[in-house]
Formats: structure tokens, C-alpha cells, sequence
């Protein structure tokens, strides 16, 4: 793997506090040298907090975006704040030369990123709101698995790694399924942003994440290589591995093996 190109970060970070929304504000922005936005957010189970907030910083170039990074989670573990299982930690990476947001690959991305990882690691797995696309290729194997069998021709086609990427990039394209929804894991609705087209990796957050730095920037060069990945056809034998252990296991033992990077 070559070096990465270069990416501009945003995070949203979701988090409890005491602290009113002005001195947050003022606060966060002060020690981090980011001007951020601060909204309500009702999601977030408070606690014994005052109040849940979403902080969201602006796309910073990649090295300034982790130094700043560092002094958020640095604020956040001397202030009045906690985070739980309602708070999640977004990752937003889009290429600094615009044009590759628009080169990438979108099924191919989703595959090779290893968000399965993250999400146990993160103990997400289970959270609806960064929902894995892993488990989406599973379901279109399975639905071709049946068609195959309702079929009444003697040589009905079996699935494939192909069939299935091309399933992808359909449902992808048509906008209608949990691969194109918010809240997949790997959320591809702000690449139709023509301002500034990005991905959000919803994989991270949890309890105590403001403690986890430096998993938190191993996740992020992970998903940077895999956006890198996703561009032209030099990964194409990665996915089609990864998706061919979902084709050829047997129903009765079907999980699904993290990609190996």
C-alpha cells in the first residue's frame, strides 16, 4: 500500500455534560482551536448530566484535524463530561483533491473497510444506528440462494461474488436500501453533497471513547486505506475474496471473517 492521500477530517462528537451549551462552546473551541457548532441532541442518554450535545467540528487537513482531535478528548477528560453507549463518535474523511470523493467506488468501500472491527471493539455491533453493511451482503446472498432454488430451470445460477457486488452497486445506485441508509456503519448519503462530498464512519463512540485515543486514530488510518482502496480497480481481487466466504459457506455457519489489511 502506497502512502495515503491526503484527507480533510471532520468528527462529530457526541457527548453528556453539566456544562451549558455557551461555556461549551466557548470552552471547546478555546482548547482545541477549532469554531465548531454545538447542537441538542436527544438521543443521548444524559445520565446523571445535565444534557446530551453534539459537537461538530469543520473538515481539517488530516495531521491538524488528529492534533485537534487530541485536545478534544484531553478537554473532554478534565471537564464535567461522560460518554456512554448513546454516544457515538463520527469520523468524516473526504479527499483534499476533490475529485477522487467522486472517483471512489462505493460498494468496494464498504467491503474493504474493516468495520466489523471496529464495531466490536467498540462494543457497536449491536447499535441501530451504525448498522454494518457486512450484513447486508449476507442478505443478498441469501435472497439469491432462494431465487436460485424457486427457479424451475434445470441450470438455475448459484450466487457469485460478482452477482452479489453487482446486487451492491445496484441498491446502491437506487438509493433504497441499508447499504445507502444514514445509518450504516459506512454512510455513503453525503457523497451526493456537491459542495463537499464525504463518508461518514459511524463505527466508533461508546463508553469512555474519550479515553481511547489512540485506537480511535488507528480506526481512522483504517478508513482512510480503505477510501484509497476504493479507487480504480487495483483492490478488486480484496473484495471479491472477502465476498466469496460469504458465497461459499454453508447457511448453518455463516459468519463473516474480518478482511485482512
Amino acid at each position: 500500500m502506497k502512502k495515503l492521500l491526503q484527507k480533510n477530517i471532520g468528527f462529530e462528537f457526541e457527548i453528556a455534560t453539566n456544562l451549558s451549551q455557551r461555556k461549551l462552546k466557548t470552552e471547546f473551541n478555546k482548547a482545541t482551536g477549532w469554531k465548531c457548532d454545538i447542537d441538542h441532541d436527544g438521543s443521548i442518554e444524559a445520565g446523571s448530566m445535565d444534557a446530551g450535545w453534539e459537537i461538530k467540528t469543520p473538515p481539517t487537513p488530516a495531521a491538524e484535524a488528529i492534533k485537534k482531535f487530541r485536545k478534544a478528548c484531553k478537554f473532554f477528560q478534565t471537564n464535567e463530561v461522560k460518554t456512554n453507549y448513546s454516544t457515538g463518535l463520527h469520523v468524516n474523511i473526504s479527499f483534499r483533491a476533490k475529485g477522487y470523493n467522486y472517483d471512489m467506488d462505493p460498494a468496494k468501500l464498504q467491503v474493504l473497510v474493516n468495520d466489523l472491527k471496529w464495531l466490536e471493539r467498540f462494543d457497536r455491533m449491536e447499535n441501530e444506528y451504525c448498522e454494518s453493511p457486512k450484513f447486508f451482503i449476507t442478505q443478498i446472498k441469501d435472497n439469491q440462494d432462494q431465487w436460485s432454488k424457486d427457479r424451475r430451470r434445470k441450470k438455475a445460477e448459484k450466487p457469485t461474488a460478482e452477482s452479489i457486488i453487482a446486487a451492491m452497486e445496484q441498491y446502491i445506485d437506487e438509493g433504497d436500501s441499508e447499504l445507502s441508509e444514514k445509518y450504516c456503519a459506512v454512510n455513503l448519503t453525503h457523497l451526493d453533497y456537491d459542495h463537499n462530498p464525504y463518508i461518514e464512519f459511524r463505527c466508533l463512540g461508546g463508553p469512555s471513547y474519550h479515553w481511547r485515543v489512540k485506537e480511535i486514530e488507528k480506526a481512522i488510518t483504517d478508513f482512510s486505506k480503505a477510501m484509497d482502496q476504493s479507487l480504480g480497480n487495483r483492490y478488486d481481487y480484496l473484495m471479491k475474496r472477502y465476498v466469496n466466504r460469504i458465497c461459499n459457506i454453508q447457511p448453518e455457519q455463516q459468519t463473516i471473517s474480518f478482511i485482512p489489511h
